[in-house]
C-alpha cells in the first residue's frame, strides 16, 4: 500500500528561502522540512505557493490527487472546468424545468382558439399534480441543491489545483491549452523525485520516516487508471452477460428481435450500473482494491454480497425508468433537432458502440490519448463501411432522391416566380409550400447520403487494416477474411449508427433491471474469482490489475519480444 507522506511541520527561515529555488530546468523544488516531533502545525500564514507546496507534500491519497491532476488537464484549468460544470447544472434544470412547462402547463385544446401565449397557460399548474409527481419533483429538487452544493466544493477543489499547476508546476492557466501531457507527467516525476532525495537526507534525524515513492509514467498511469484496468480486462475477457434470459420474461416481438441480434449489449445506462455495484463493491472509498477481495474464504460471502447489489440496483432502475425516458427524449430533442434540420444527412452517420470502446481500450491508456486514436481512425472505418453497399437499398434511394429532388425543385420555382402567392399556399389543409420544401429536402439529403459514391475504390481489406492499425482489435477468426461480409457484419455491430445507438439508450433504460435481475447475477462467481486471481501487488503501487503491469510470461507469448510488435496481439485476452 501506499506509505502517507510525512506529517505537516514548521519550517525554518532558511528552508523557506530554499523553497524560491528552482531545479536545473527551471522546475519549482518543495522547501526542505525539518522535523518538529510535536503536533503538527495548521496552513495559517502561507501564501499561495506555500500552500500548494503544503497540500502537495501531504498527500494523503496519491490516486485520487493524481485523477484530480489529470482531470484538470483535460478540462483545460479552472476556468473552462468551471464554466462547463456550470453550464451542465444550468443544462438539467432547464431540461426539466422546461419539459415540465410543455407537457403540463399549457392546454393544447384551446390553443386554436387564442392567439397569445398567456391565455393558454394552465394556472398553478404545478399544484395540479398527482402525488407521485409532485414527490418526483420535491426529490429532484433536493438532488439539484445537493448538486449546487458538490458544484461549490469543486471549486475550492479546482483552486487548489490551480495553485498546484501554476506555483508547483509551473503551469500557468493560459498554458494548459498547448502543453503535453508528457510535460505535465515530467513536471510530476522530477518534483517527485526531488521529494524523495529531501526524505532520504532527513531519515537519519526521522525515527521510522519512509522514502518517498518516486513516480514515473507508468506509475502515474496505473494510479489513475487504477480501476479503469479492471474494466477493460472484464469486457475483454467476456465475464460479463449482458444479454436478456428471453425464455424467462415476457416481452413484446420488437424487445425480443431487439436482444437476439446483439444491439445494446453496452449502453451508458449499464456501464454505469456496472461501476456502481462492482467497481465500487470491489474498491474502497479510497480507490484501492479492498483485501477481502484476495482471500479465497471469503469467496462465498462477496458473491452473494455482489448478487445483491445487482438485485438492488435492478429494482432502484426499474423505480426511476420512467422519468429517466422522458429526461432523455426531452434533452435529446433539444439538444439534436437543430442539427438534424441544418443537416439532415447526418442522421446517417456513425460512431464506436460503448462496447466497442471497451474492448478497443488499452491497459494504462488515458481517456484523452484513448480518444484521439478512436478519432483517427473514423475515416477509414466510415469508408470500410461504405465497401459494401446493398445494391438494392442502394437503387431505392437513387428513386427516392429522384422524386424528393423533383417536387422540391418544382415548389422551390414556385416560390422564385410568385413568393407572394406561393409562400403562404397551401398545398393539403394547414400544411403550406414552405413546409413541404423543407420536408422534401430533408428526404432528399438522407437519400443522397444512402447512395455510394460511384468513384469510391473497392479495397475493403486494406481499409480494415488501416481502421486495425487505430484500433488496435482484430479478432483471430478476422485472420484472411478481411475481405469477407461477415467481417463487416461484425465490425458494423461495434461501428453503429448514431440513431441505432440513441435508440438502444432508451430502451436500454426499460431492459437494463432485467439484466441487472437475472443475467448479471449469475456472472457473480467469476468476477469474483477475477479480482482475486488477477490482482497482483506491487511496491510503491499497490494493488493493480495484472495485466496491467504488462507481464508477458503470465499473459502473452514469452517467444515473442514485446518490441516487435504492439502488446495488444501479445497480451492473451486481446
Amino acid at each position: 500500500m501506499i506509505e502517507p507522506a510525512p506529517q505537516p511541520v514548521k519550517t525554518s527561515r532558511r528552508s523557506k528561502k530554499s523553497a524560491s529555488r528552482t531545479s536545473s530546468n527551471g522546475l519549482p523544488l518543495p522547501a526542505p522540512v525539518t522535523h518538529a516531533g510535536g503536533p503538527s502545525v495548521g496552513k495559517a500564514g502561507l501564501d499561495a505557493r506555500e500552500m500548494a507546496l503544503w497540500n502537495w507534500v501531504n498527500v494523503q491519497n496519491l490516486d485520487a490527487y493524481l485523477q484530480e491532476v489529470y482531470a484538470y488537464y483535460v478540462g483545460k484549468g479552472i476556468y473552462t472546468i468551471a464554466l462547463t460544470r456550470g453550464l451542465n447544472l444550468l443544462t438539467v434544470g432547464f431540461v426539466i424545468f422546461f419539459s415540465t412547462f410543455l407537457l403540463a402547463c399549457i392546454d393544447y385544446s384551446s390553443i386554436h382558439n387564442h392567439t397569445s401565449l398567456s391565455n393558454v397557460i394552465i394556472p398553478q399548474c404545478i399544484s395540479r399534480f398527482s402525488g407521485w409527481t409532485f414527490l418526483f419533483f420535491v426529490a429532484f429538487g433536493a438532488f439539484y441543491a445537493w448538486q449546487c452544493v458538490s458544484y461549490v466544493y469543486g471549486i475550492v477543489r479546482l483552486v487548489h489545483m490551480y495553485r498546484f499547476y501554476t506555483h508547483v508546476l509551473d503551469v500557468p492557466d493560459a498554458d494548459i491549452q498547448t502543453i503535453s501531457w508528457p510535460a505535465i507527467v515530467a513536471r510530476i516525476s522530477k518534483i517527485r523525485e526531488s521529494n524523495a532525495l529531501t526524505a532520504a537526507a532527513l531519515s537519519s534525524s526521522m525515527a521510522g520516516s519512509k522514502m518517498v515513492q518516486k513516480l514515473d509514467a507508468h506509475d502515474i498511469a496505473n494510479r489513475i487508471m487504477r480501476q479503469e484496468n479492471y474494466l477493460i480486462a472484464l469486457f475483454n475477457k467476456d465475464l460479463l452477460n449482458l444479454s436478456l434470459p428471453l425464455s424467462r420474461l415476457p416481452l413484446p416481438s420488437f424487445l425480443r428481435n431487439y436482444s437476439r441480434t446483439g444491439a445494446g449489449t453496452l449502453t451508458r445506462a449499464l456501464e454505469w450500473n456496472l461501476r456502481f455495484c462492482v467497481m465500487e463493491f470491489f474498491c474502497d472509498p479510497s480507490g484501492h482494491p479492498r483485501k477481502v477481495f484476495l482471500k479465497e474464504r471469503n469467496r462465498t460471502v462477496l458473491i452473494e454480497g455482489l448478487k445483491r447489489r445487482f438485485i438492488f440496483m435492478g429494482i432502484i432502475n426499474a423505480v426511476f425508468a420512467p422519468f429517466i425516458v422522458l429526461y432523455l427524449l426531452m434533452y435529446s430533442f433539444f439538444r439534436y433537432f437543430e442539427e438534424y434540420h441544418k443537416n439532415p444527412s447526418s442522421i446517417g452517420g456513425r460512431q464506436y458502440t460503448p462496447l466497442a470502446q471497451w474492448k478497443f481500450r488499452e491497459f494504462n491508456e488515458l481517456p484523452h490519448l484513448f480518444t484521439r486514436r478512436m478519432h483517427q481512425s473514423y475515416p477509414f472505418a466510415t469508408e470500410y463501411i461504405s465497401q459494401f453497399p446493398s445494391s438494392k437499398v442502394a437503387a431505392i434511394m437513387r428513386f427516392v432522391s429522384f422524386v424528393a429532388g423533383a417536387f422540391a425543385a418544382v415548389l422551390l420555382l414556385a416560390t422564385v416566380i410568385n413568393p407572394d402567392v406561393f409562400l403562404g399556399f397551401e398545398i393539403t389543409p394547414h400544411r403550406t409550400v414552405l413546409f413541404y420544401l423543407g420536408l422534401f429536402g430533408s428526404v432528399l439529403a438522407v437519400s443522397r447520403g444512402m447512395v455510394p459514391d460511384e468513384r469510391t475504390v473497392f479495397d475493403p481489406e486494406l481499409l480494415m487494416r488501416d481502421v486495425v492499425e487505430f484500433t488496435h482489435y482484430m479478432p483471430a477468426e478476422w485472420q484472411d477474411q478481411l475481405h469477407s461480409k461477415t467481417i463487416h457484419t461484425e465490425f458494423g455491430k461495434l461501428y453503429e449508427m448514431k440513431i441505432t445507438i440513441f435508440v438502444q439508450e432508451l430502451v436500454s433504460v426499460i431492459l437494463t433491471p432485467f439484466i441487472l435481475w437475472f443475467s448479471l447475477p449469475a456472472c457473480a462467481p467469476a468476477i469474483i474469482d477475477f479480482f482475486r486471481e488477477f490482482t497482483v501487488h506491487v511496491d510503491g503501487l499497490g494493488y493493480v490489475c495484472s495485466f496491467a503491469v504488462f507481464d508477458f510470461k503470465r499473459h502473452g507469448n514469452v517467444n515473442v519480444s514485446p518490441t516487435s510488435v504492439p502488446c495488444y496481439l501479445l497480451l492473451a485476452n486481446r
